[in-house]
C-alpha cells in the first residue's frame, strides 16, 4: 500500500448539483457511459488508490437518482445527503458529516463528480506532489490561448500575462482544519475550494494535470468525455 505521511486522505466528491446546463432531466453525475455512471466511473477510479482512506459521495437530502441506482462502491465509500444550495456548502456540511473519521491534520480531497479524465497514475502523483507542502495544493492547467479582460460590456480592456494564468481543475487537497475554517470563514461563494483558502491568505501550489480532466458541463461533452475516458481507462467502456 501507498504511504504519503502520517495524516490521512479523506475524498469527498460533490454530487448535489443538478446540472441545468446539461439540458436534461438527469443530473449529469447520473448520466451512463457504458456501463456505469459517470458518479460510479468517478468513484471506481478513486477507490483504487491506496492511499485514499475514505470516500464521501455528497448529494441531495432529497435525492433518489442515487438509491435506484444498482451501485457497487467500495467498501470505503458512503453517501451522505450533505447537499447544500452551493458547491462550498456541500463540501462544508461534508466535512462536519465526517469530523468522527477525519483527524484536523488530516487530508481533504475534494472532486468534481463529473470530472473523468483523471487515472490513478495522476492521482498518485498529484499526491505525492503535494503532500509534502504546509497548505496544499490543486490540479490545473496553463492556458494555451491569449487571455482578455472585458468589461460588462463585453469591451477588451486588456490582456493578461498568460504565462501567470492557469485554468483550475480537480483534484483539490487542502488539510481538514484549515479547509474547514477557509469555507466557515468566506466572505460570499467561492468558484473552489482554493478560492476559500486564498482567502486566509494562504499560498497554494499547482500540480499540472492535462487538458483531458476537464468538467462534463454541456450536453456535447458527453460523447468527447466517452472519447477521452475509453482511450484513458483502456476500452473499459462496454
Amino acid at each position: 500500500m501507498l504511504k504519503f505521511g502520517m495524516a490521512k486522505i479523506h475524498l469527498i466528491i460533490p454530487a448535489a448539483g443538478a446540472s441545468s446546463r446539461m439540458g436534461q432531466s438527469i443530473p449529469k453525475q447520473f448520466s451512463s457511459i457504458g456501463s456505469k455512471t459517470i458518479i460510479e466511473w468517478v468513484e471506481y477510479i478513486f477507490s483504487n488508490v491506496a492511499s485514499i482512506s475514505s470516500i464521501a459521495i455528497a448529494v441531495n437530502p432529497n435525492e433518489t437518482y442515487i438509491e435506484n441506482l444498482k451501485h457497487h462502491f467500495s467498501l470505503k465509500t458512503s453517501i451522505y445527503k450533505t447537499g447544500g444550495e452551493t458547491r462550498s456548502m456541500t463540501v462544508l456540511n461534508t466535512i462536519n458529516a465526517i469530523k468522527d473519521i477525519a483527524s484536523p491534520d488530516d487530508w481533504i480531497m475534494v472532486h468534481d463528480a463529473s470530472r473523468l479524465g483523471v487515472n490513478e497514475s495522476m492521482i498518485n502523483k498529484f499526491i505525492s506532489d503535494v503532500d509534502n507542502h504546509k497548505v496544499g495544493g490543486i490540479v490545473a492547467i496553463p492556458v494555451a490561448d491569449t487571455v482578455k479582460r472585458v468589461n460588462k460590456s463585453r469591451m477588451v480592456i486588456g490582456t493578461e500575462d498568460r504565462d501567470q494564468i492557469w485554468l483550475a481543475q480537480t483534484p483539490q487537497m487542502f488539510r481538514y482544519k484549515v479547509l474547514k475554517k477557509a469555507l466557515e470563514q468566506f466572505k460570499g461563494v467561492p468558484t473552489d475550494e482554493c478560492e476559500a483558502i486564498e482567502s486566509l491568505g494562504l499560498q497554494v501550489k499547482i500540480f499540472q494535470g492535462n487538458i483531458n480532466n476537464f468538467k462534463v458541463t454541456f450536453a456535447e461533452d458527453m460523447e468527447r468525455i466517452r472519447t477521452v475516458f475509453d482511450a484513458m481507462n483502456v476500452g473499459v467502456i462496454k
